[in-house]
């Protein structure tokens, strides 16, 4: 009996994960606006937005040595929500 194995190029994806949680309600089409005027998307790594209720998941798409630092990330987010609801407040879980 033979094996064959083939040799491919694996690619390792690293992602980062956060989940928000707002005192409020955002539209999450009125959200993805605000963070598309906010964040160019050529100096930001591909982020991802899942809205059920008040909560948002969010999944950033980036290599293991370009990692958005969460301090950063956490400022640039809570900006974005704050410009379309200035009450409007943000629990990080």
């Amino acid at each position: 009996m033979r094996f064959c194995v083939a040799a491919e190029a694996v690619k390792v994806i690293s992602m980062q994960r956060f989940l928000a949680e707002l005192s409020s309600p955002i539209e999450k089409v009125d959200f993805e606006k605000s963070w598309r005027n906010d964040c160019p998307l050529n100096e930001i790594p591909k982020v991802e937005f899942a809205f059920q209720g008040r909560r948002i998941s969010v999944l950033i798409y980036s290599d293991l040595s370009d990692q958005w630092p969460s301090a950063s990330f956490h400022r640039t987010f809570s900006e974005t929500i704050r410009r379309l609801d200035a009450a409007c407040n943000v629990r990080w879980l």
